[in-house]
């Protein structure tokens, strides 16, 4: 989708972090866009901030009905869309063997089913228009794991799996899609997931596990121009950082080794 001028972006967790930097980078592009956000507050500022182009709808993604009813202001408002950014995400560090059900269900609700609610609600529309683009947020934690990330890469794993389905499934609709992984980006992730933790899926419970030092992180703006490049070029991967190259090499070398393994010790069970 090369020509962005005009065509409107609906941005999950638009309010603030990556989210803000994605609507910035959009509005910059000269498209209109819709910021959604948990925080009704901080997406109002950050609409107002950006003029007429864009507007401000409080959207839990957690919720199928509150994402329905973004669609449907989205498309009263505007009319259409056309890029798609499944990007609210929450991060909870526990350790999986003391971590309790609701630190599951509280990640689990609003990374993956926040992408799930997201697609449900708006891919149709992009199919049927033969035309569009989706971002799901992932992270870096989504190609490589470790503790205490076990929760949020659980989800994260599943966003890049997701995605990497997706986007063989809308290719020949015209439609593009990309992954977000980004490394550390300075935002208030941490402890806005707590701020926003509805009361229900609070166990109350402090893992005292090191959190990362996202104030170290690169800006917001810069993850968000590289989605609209990914965006305009129809890239798929999106990741923000190379200092994670030896890692993420490491774990795919494991995976060859392993399948190499196999077939030294069983033979090949290639069908070609």
């Amino acid at each position: 989708m090369q020509d962005l001028q005009g065509k409107v972006a609906v941005i999950t967790g638009g309010g603030s972090g990556i989210g803000e930097g994605i609507a910035r980078a959009a509005a910059g592009a000269g498209m209109q866009v819709v910021v959604a956000d948990i925080d009704i507050v901080k997406a109002q500022q950050v609409a107002d901030d950006l003029g007429d182009r864009a507007f401000a709808v409080q959207v839990d993604v957690s919720n199928l009905e509150s994402v329905e009813a973004l669609r449907d202001a989205c498309l009263e408002h505007f009319g259409a869309v056309h890029l798609l950014c499944n990007n609210a995400g929450v991060r909870i560090g526990a350790l999986m063997k003391d971590a309790d059900i609701k630190d599951w269900q509280y990640q689990i609700n609003v990374n993956l089913y926040g992408v799930i609610h997201g697609l449900k609600v708006f891919l149709p529309l992009l199919v049927e228009q033969g035309e569009g683009h989706v971002v799901n947020t992932a992270s870096i934690g989504g190609l490589i794991a470790g503790p205490p990330e076990g929760l949020y890469s659980t989800t994260k794993f599943a966003v890049v799996g997701l995605s990497e389905s997706l986007l063989m499934e809308v290719a020949e609709h015209g439609v593009g899609v990309s992954v977000l992984c980004p490394g550390l980006v300075d935002t208030r992730l941490i402890q806005q997931s707590l701020d926003v933790r509805p009361g229900t899926m609070d166990p109350g419970i402090d893992h005292h596990q090191p959190a990362p030092d996202t104030a170290s992180g690169i800006p917001p703006l810069a993850v968000g121009e590289q989605v609209i490049d990914a965006v305009r070029e129809g890239g798929f991967y999106i990741i923000t950082h190379d200092d994670y190259r030896e890692i993420i090499a490491m774990r795919h070398q494991g995976i060859l080794d392993a399948l190499d393994s196999h077939a030294a010790r069983y033979g090949s069970t290639s069908t070609g």
